[in-house]
């Protein structure tokens, strides 16, 4: 489900440390970027169909609105988070967020051997980070924005020397170009919207709106529109006493029988069940 948060008035910026869990949850996604940092035990994420080892020293990325979940393979497994808004950064240095355009994951031999001149290892960088954000001393604030910075400019080096400069910048300007699309689907999925609609937020024809969500996003429109449904109606029958018809009428489904198939496809259970299952575990 899509997870609701604020931040700190004065820095668009959450950091927090956690330990994994070692049973698994429901994916979610977040409408603000996120960083990850293990810290120490070994663990899975799992990124829509994708699941991804982690150990001490990986560096997890994820873009908004990209569907994770993380489990520990045994006690201990414990991540530095960081959560934040693309208004961290002035206009002007927002192209530094094209690490982000997808989900990535670095182990600490990858980047080791991408790290540019001006290197900055992660581990201690958070560390300080996350001391500054907890005691929230005088002017916290302006060195987060610059640490946060230093870290971007970081792995913005790093992902070019992954990649190669043509083709990463490629793979990254994809999600660039979408995101009036995937703004104007979080915004309007409650009501019918369709390949259309995405193709004139975008101001392209209606094959290359239908390309550019495959190279930007991994999926096709309608599977990315149906997602972003499923993931409202999850959060609904959690946390509200709607009934299951009033809930798909609220998140853009017209009838039951595309939402009970594309739910149960999606979650692996059916609708009452997955309300059931949360209550109790609630």
């Amino acid at each position: 489900m899509l997870e609701m948060f604020s931040f700190d008035a004065s820095v668009p910026l959450h950091l927090f440390e956690y330990s994994l869990k070692r049973e698994r949850t429901e994916q979610h996604w977040h409408s603000f970027f996120e960083i990850g940092y293990c810290l120490e035990g070994c663990g899975t994420f799992f990124i829509g169909e994708e699941a991804v080892a982690v150990e001490p020293g990986t560096l997890m990325l994820f873009p908004p609105y990209e569907p994770h979940i993380a489990m520990a393979a045994a006690e201990g497994c414990r991540f530095t988070f960081v959560y934040f808004s693309e208004s961290l950064f002035s206009a002007e240095d927002r192209y530094l967020l094209r690490p982000f355009a997808r989900a990535a994951a670095w182990n600490e031999s990858e980047w080791r051997s991408h790290r540019p001149s001006a290197f900055v290892h992660p581990g201690p960088l958070l560390a300080a980070m996350l001391a500054e954000y907890e005691s929230k001393p005088s002017a916290y604030g302006p060195l987060l924005r610059a640490s946060m910075l230093t870290l971007a400019v970081w792995l913005y080096r790093a992902e070019e020397a992954r990649y190669g400069r043509r083709e990463w910048r490629e793979r990254s300007d994809a999600l660039e170009r979408l995101r009036p699309a995937l703004d104007a689907v979080a915004a309007r999925f409650r009501e019918p919207f369709g390949l259309r609609e995405a193709a004139e937020a975008l101001s392209l024809s209606e094959s290359r709106t239908r390309h550019l969500f495959v190279e930007g996003v991994g999926k096709r429109f309608k599977a990315y529109l149906t997602f972003v449904r499923v993931q409202e109606a999850k959060r609904l029958l959690a946390t509200s006493d709607l009934s299951v018809t009033d809930v798909y009428l609220a998140c853009g489904f017209q009838s039951a029988a595309p939402f009970y198939r594309s739910f149960g496809q999606l979650v692996g259970l059916n609708p009452q069940q997955y309300r059931e299952r949360y209550m109790v575990e609630g």
